[in-house]
């Protein structure tokens, strides 16, 4: 129990501070706090509706009858990465996020707006799921701590392509690719991820030489994604200026291109 509490609270803390940033970052004026944590809170209530998504997810698939089949192992690891992680989680995300963005409509200024709504979703997810794995896997605690910002940068990219899908369509533009982009982008970085870690079958294989590249590609991941993070994390904050810009309330007659 003290590990899970401290590794939520240390979760909270590295989470906080990079969120807190963003919003302070914001132009001409930061965000309301209730406009920053109601999405929070949402995120945090997204965890428990994941699993009955899930559940909901399996049955589907197997009510179509698809199976994995005689595939690769690397295969059959996205399969059950994409029905474990990738889909109920990311599907329940956007649904926070579809709730935030409608009790804030009227509020909601630029696309950068959107970008805090995803990040503090992807924050709320993951506090709960750290609480529950800090116990069950101590082992891992370094590994998911290099990787603890996950959720809020799936989240982030999410909601960028949702707030640009919104701009686009005030101003006439085409926002199909958007929303395609809004779902395909979080859910396969996710589903890969997992697939190359938590859910790679090739660790647990007989054949030592496919359990070391499994081994050898989980370690890749990582190190993959713990880069990544602050890769993506520096380009929302270099373009700060231009999302702020991008607004949203006003009529399409006075943006600017």
């Amino acid at each position: 129990m003290y590990m899970a509490i401290f590794q939520a609270l240390l979760s909270a803390a590295i989470l906080g501070l990079l969120y807190y940033r963003m919003i302070k970052r914001e132009t001409p004026s930061p965000i309301s706090w209730l406009q920053a944590l109601l999405p929070m809170g949402l995120g945090m209530a997204s965890l428990s509706v994941s699993f009955y998504v899930l559940v909901g997810l399996a049955a589907f698939i197997g009510w179509l009858g698809f199976k994995a089949g005689d595939v690769s192992a690397f295969v059959r690891s996205m399969y059950l990465a994409f029905m474990m992680a990738g889909g109920p989680e990311e599907l329940t995300k956007f649904a926070a996020m579809a709730i935030s963005i409608f009790l804030f409509r009227k509020k909601i200024r630029n696309v950068y707006e959107y970008i805090l709504i995803g990040a503090a979703v992807g924050i709320g997810f993951t506090l709960p799921e750290e609480f529950l794995y800090g116990d069950a896997e101590t082992q891992a605690f370094w590994i998911r701590m290099l990787t603890i910002a996950g959720h809020m940068v799936y989240g982030i990219l999410m909601a960028k392509h949702l707030g640009i899908a919104k701009y686009n369509k005030i101003n006439g533009k085409p926002r199909f690719m958007q929303y395609v982009l809004a779902f395909v982008v979080p859910m396969f970085l996710h589903t890969l991820y997992d697939a190359c870690t938590g859910n790679n079958l090739m660790m647990l294989s007989d054949n030592s030489a496919e359990s070391d590249a499994g081994i050898i590609l989980g370690l890749v991941a990582t190190g993959v994604h713990f880069v990544g993070q602050f890769i993506i994390l520096y380009f929302v904050k270099k373009n700060t200026e231009k999302y702020c810009s991008m607004n949203i309330l006003i009529e399409p007659s006075t943006q600017t291109e």
